[in-house]
This record gives structure tokens, C-alpha cells and sequence, in this order.
């Protein structure tokens, strides 16, 4: 059973390179994106007097 599963995700990324990448990449950009805005848009200008 676990050489099916394993051969059949192989055969699926192997046969669909580009769009498996396109969605890693897409999902990694959407975190990428709202960490920054997160990180820059929750914190508090700390220079200013």
C-alpha cells in the first residue's frame, strides 16, 4: 500500500512539475506576504518624537 501511494504522488509531480511549483510557490508567497504586512503594519513607528 505504501509503494502504491508513494509511486502514485511520484507520478503525479513528476507528470505535473510546473504546476505543482506554481502552487508551492504561490502558497509561499501568500505567507511570505502577510508575514510582512503583519510585521510592518502591526508594529509602531518607535522614531517618532
Amino acid at each position: 500500500m505504501t509503494h502504491l501511494l508513494l509511486s502514485a504522488l511520484y507520478d503525479n509531480v513528476t507528470k505535473t512539475v510546473g504546476p505543482t511549483l506554481i502552487w508551492v510557490f504561490t502558497f509561499l508567497m501568500a505567507i511570505e506576504i502577510i508575514y510582512v504586512m503583519a510585521k510592518y503594519l502591526g508594529s509602531e513607528d518607535k522614531k517618532k518624537k
